[in-house]
């Protein structure tokens, strides 16, 4: 009987701390991955570019976009950053292109203000 309390007991505390990784194949053109933590309830989510690269990262938490979340272009270059408070835009995002940089700050998803800057050939002049 103790050893039934004990193996019952194991399997319950290895289910509670385990993690579940699901991962979705042959979606169309990118490849989706979350990662499901139990305890807070937070899923990491991977979208890939039909070459492999990275295209987009970022968690979920109560099924709303929530903390940092990074997109890239087709080469795996950095295009934006940004942080998302469940769901709504916030704080100060980053876009890059190739002809400029913006910065727009957020509040609430709504746009309080942006900046926006021309890339410029700088070259070092010894």
């Amino acid at each position: 009987m103790k050893n039934l309390f004990l193996l019952i007991s194991l399997f319950f505390v290895n289910s509670i701390v385990s993690q579940n990784e699901i991962k979705y194949q042959d979606l169309n053109t990118e490849d989706l991955e979350h990662v499901y933590n139990r305890f807070d309830r937070v899923v990491k989510v991977e979208i890939f570019h039909d070459n492999g690269e990275l295209y987009q990262k970022g968690y979920l938490k109560n099924n709303k976009l929530h903390g940092r979340w990074e997109s890239y272009d087709i080469n795996g270059n950095l295009a934006v950053i940004g942080e998302f408070i469940k769901g709504k835009k916030t704080g100060k995002w980053f876009f890059w292109s190739s002809k400029n940089f913006t910065e727009v700050n957020f509040q609430n998803n709504k746009v309080i203000s942006h900046f926006k800057w021309e890339n410029q050939n700088v070259v070092a002049v010894k």
